[in-house]
């Protein structure tokens, strides 16, 4: 059933629900009623859930393309029990099939109580997360509160936007404005502040989150002017803008090739949209596999891009340049960020195509082939990057952990430790920061494959997650060892979400990040046997060894006039 056809009567709402037509809970928005259901915590405690709600008009058609647009009021009761579709994009767990719909502007609110007629209770802080997936995928529903609202009084939201060439293409003028995905995100985050406290939540108290390319987007929040005044804390895990892959270079052009791959003109802004318009979605989303050519990387070929036109910027410069709200700010790590990565790339024939194909396929796999232009300096960089972590010898399984090692830092250590120092050096307010160091039952490796991944063995990109909130397909924590990790990241979490300090027990050895950034990094190390470690670390995702290569990230300069997509 079509998203845009949940508007029907109350008493055939009342058919969905899981509770009586009594209990249903019901719920004024600025744009009409809605019903939602309830769902149970982790030790089953009563939550109420309103899924798919609309925070603005589905972007289809001649909405494709255009910056959100307000929701239109509804007739009726809105059902809230049914999620809303993803946006499209490729599906990861099944070969990177397009999943999704178009129509997929939706969020979800959880909440414990709601504010009763006459009774003024008091108001909860609320917690925003955004899904990662480089951009290009995912979904909020993925991401659920049955940890973090068991016995935490907050208003849990997640969000969709839109994904891919769908909601990051531009012509680089009004005819198609960029960062129209960012803008989506805007648009939920303006609907919260105006919304959320008929759920009980308090649009003063906002904390927004993030994983992976939702990290990254907290970021880029941090630095708007869409964004100001629209959140109070913020939470990074494995993300910053500052990653190589959470920038996009040369999106105009991308979208000028994709427009002639599709037989549309290229000549004119207004005739590329138009005709795009008229493709359908599914077929421009998969283009995006035209930008990916060894093992679908880089992994993010259309994101967050700066924006010369429009009525409003999401980002008018490049990020080093705009200085972050001054707000409180959690950011983590995972010990071994990169093998999420090595495991697409050992699949089948991965490490002697690496080996045999490396000046070639390295600067895709690390996502500088679009900003170092001078093919000679490319091979270079290339074979440095080689000597610092591989010496004379090649990728084997003898040498796994330096690829690990290779990927983790350039494409997330170094670039989240330089965002953690950029932002405490600008502002007065903290930055925490930890590394998360301990391997349960359960990790995102084990997808499609649960036999690659043994208890114990590796921590990867976005398992810190799982503690915190729950994920689709995994089961729900259930040994001794893993509930209480469980237990240690909810605390810091809500001890952060409530008063901006994130609480390890008693301890006082987690300080912030230092506000000079040429210091150590300060953080805290959650070990295997769920420890904390006070670290200082000078040189954290071997700093010293990026920050020294002739890398142009974030230059408009540099970046290659004709885009080059062919091995």
């Amino acid at each position: 059933m079509s998203n845009t056809c949940k508007i029907v009567l109350f008493n055939l709402v009342a058919c969905f629900l899981t509770c009586s037509a009594s209990d249903t809970p019901k719920v004024r928005v600025s744009s009409g009623e809605i019903a939602g259901g309830y769902e149970y915590s982790y030790n089953g405690r009563k939550i109420y859930s309103f899924l798919g709600i609309p925070y603005a008009s589905p972007p289809v058609q001649n909405y494709r393309f255009k910056e959100p647009q307000p929701v239109k009021p509804w007739l009726g009761v809105w059902n809230a029990t049914i999620p809303g579709s993803a946006c499209l994009g490729p599906d990861y767990e099944s070969n990177f099939k397009i999943a999704g719909r178009e129509d997929c502007l939706y969020l979800n609110v959880y909440t414990p109580k709601l504010p009763q007629k006459n009774t003024p209770d008091d108001l909860m802080d609320v917690v925003v997360h955004i899904h990662g997936g480089a951009f290009m995928s995912g979904q909020g529903i993925a991401f659920g509160p049955q940890y973090l609202l068991d016995i935490n009084d907050f208003v849990y939201v997640s969000i969709n936007y839109r994904l891919g060439i769908l909601g990051f293409a531009t012509t680089g003028d009004n005819s198609l404005p960029a960062n129209n995905g960012m803008k989506d995100q805007v648009a939920a985050l303006r609907w919260i502040k105006q919304n959320i406290v008929v759920f009980g939540g308090n649009p003063n108290s906002v904390t927004i989150t993030g994983m992976s390319a939702g990290a990254s987007s907290v970021h880029y929040h941090m630095i708007s002017p869409m964004s100001k005044g629209l959140f109070n804390r913020a939470i990074l895990q494995s993300g910053s803008a500052f990653c190589p892959w959470s920038y996009t270079e040369n999106v105009s052009q991308k979208t000028k090739y994709i427009a002639n791959m599709l037989g549309c003109p290229t000549n004119n802004s207004e005739d590329i949209v138009e005709c795009l318009r008229s493709r359908p979605g599914t077929v421009i989303t998969q283009s995006f596999i035209e930008f990916t050519p060894w093992k679908y990387n880089p992994f993010s070929p259309f994101g967050p891009t700066v924006e010369l036109a429009g009525d409003e910027k999401f980002l008018p410069d490049i990020p080093e340049k705009l200085v972050p709200y001054d707000i409180p700010v959690l950011m983590s790590i995972n010990r071994d960020e990169g093998l999420i990565i090595a495991k697409f790339i050992v699949y089948g024939n991965g490490i002697n195509e690496l080996n045999d194909n490396w000046n070639e396929y390295l600067p895709h796999l690390l996502d500088y082939n679009y900003t170092i232009s001078n093919e000679k300096l490319r091979t270079k960089i290339s074979q440095d990057i080689k000597k610092f972590y591989f010496g004379d010898k090649t990728i084997s399984k003898e040498t796994m952990n330096n690829l690990v090692e290779l990927l983790s830092d350039r494409l997330f250590g170094y670039a989240i430790s330089k965002a953690a120092q950029h932002i405490s050096s600008k502002n007065k307010s903290p930055v925490y920061f930890h590394e998360f160091g301990y391997s349960g039952n359960y990790s995102i490796l084990a997808v499609g494959n649960p036999k690659s991944y043994s208890r114990g063995s590796s921590v990867t990109h976005s398992d810190d997650t799982m503690y915190v909130l729950n994920m689709k397909n995994f089961p729900v924590h259930d040994n001794e060892e893993d509930t209480n990790m469980m237990k240690t990241m909810v605390n810091i979490w809500s001890t952060f979400i409530k008063n901006g300090v994130p609480g390890i027990g008693n301890s006082d050895i987690w300080l912030p990040v230092s506000k000079n950034p040429t210091d150590p990094l300060r953080f805290i190390k959650i070990t295997q046997q769920q420890t904390f470690e006070a670290k200082e670390q000078s040189n954290h995702g071997n700093y010293a060894f990026w920050s020294n290569l002739p890398l142009t990230e974030f230059s408009e300069v540099n970046v290659p006039k004709d885009i080059k997509i062919e091995l």
